[in-house]
């Protein structure tokens, strides 16, 4: 079996971090899921030797302070953190936060080529197999061609 699942009930979150390492046999990114009751808040500051990481900020408002400085946070907010910022959570008085929080650490030589948009740059893609939803979508059979032969072109150039 090539991949894990779990179930979360969003709405029904412990308070604190609840950290899914253990749950999806995680090795190389660290995600936890952020609920803080209003007024409530991490209790020191941290930073990292190498990881960086990013919030996604789910639900209600509070602050993220970073080196400093209090940045507001509300629904929607993406903030990425690198290892040295020092940096707590905390929710609005009058507001809990609930937020995910990814993180991961450099993999020496990616991503390989500057060019690319990713970080881990070392997708195999299958643009021979569309997911069967877009199996006869032309559009997408035309556009993965495109992707293949682009593909090809680099890598003959390398």
């Amino acid at each position: 079996m090539n991949y894990t699942k779990t179930t979360v009930d969003y709405n029904d979150l412990p308070e604190w971090v609840t950290f899914l390492r253990d749950e999806l046999g995680l090795k190389g990114v660290g995600i936890g899921l952020i609920h803080l009751h209003a007024g409530k808040g991490y209790k020191f500051l941290h930073q990292h030797k190498e990881q960086e990481e990013v919030y996604f900020i789910m639900k209600g408002r509070g602050i993220i302070h970073i080196d400093g400085e209090d940045i507001d946070v509300s629904v929607g907010d993406i903030i990425k953190i690198d290892p040295d910022g020092k940096r707590a959570l905390k929710a609005g008085d009058d507001s809990e936060l609930v937020a995910i929080c990814i993180g991961g650490v450099p993999k020496d030589g990616y991503p390989r080529h500057t060019e690319s948009h990713t970080l881990f740059d070392d997708g195999i893609p299958d643009f021979d197999n569309p997911p069967h939803w877009y199996k006869n979508d032309k559009d997408v059979i035309s556009l993965l061609k495109h992707l293949k032969e682009k593909k090809e072109d680099l890598t003959k150039n390398n």
